[in-house]
């Protein structure tokens, strides 16, 4: 294979490593949405799913631009390609995906908050009527943590005034 067909599979390669860094993009940006399941998992089956992804890619690179012959530089290439791209468009995109949802969360959590606050206070008048203990159990936790809170910014420390009086 002439040194001239090699450079142009390396170049294509790179490229390909580029489509595999917008790839890993997409992966960043579904951990993104799915917070909610914790980091472990999601970033174990977008990795694992990720290099399957990769392996394929660049197997197919090989059968079809190199004439079935998987070479070092096919591998050096896209990681090269994939480097750049994360490095330099990756960190705006990125960023982009980061604020957009986050903005949706926020948006979202204040329409969901708002909207459950009614249901959260009848709720609490009805075990209050009743006499359930969580809700007074509750209502004296929320209590003496505001008063902790007071008690630790008054002071500037972690230890509790044990001399103090709870109003």
């Amino acid at each position: 294979m002439p040194v001239c067909r090699q450079t142009e599979l390396f170049l294509l390669s790179v490229l390909l490593g580029g489509g595999l860094g917008v790839l890993w993009d997409v992966f960043r940006a579904l951990r993104a949405i799915f917070p909610v399941m914790g980091k472990a998992v999601p970033t174990a089956v977008c990795d694992g799913l990720y290099l399957i992804l990769c392996g394929i890619g660049i197997y197919i690179f090989s059968l079809i631009m190199g004439d079935g012959q998987v070479r070092g530089y096919y591998w050096l290439g896209a990681f090269l390609g994939a480097v750049i791209y994360i490095l330099t468009a990756g960190t705006v995109v990125i960023g982009i995906i980061r604020s957009i949802f986050g903005t949706v969360y926020r948006v979202l959590g204040n329409i969901i908050g708002k909207m459950s606050k009614p249901f959260a206070k009848m709720f609490q008048k009805i075990g209050t009527k009743k006499g359930y203990k969580f809700v007074t159990n509750a209502k004296k936790m929320f209590h003496k943590c505001k008063y902790y809170q007071k008690d630790l910014k008054s002071k500037g420390q972690m230890v509790y005034n044990k001399t103090a009086k709870m109003k």
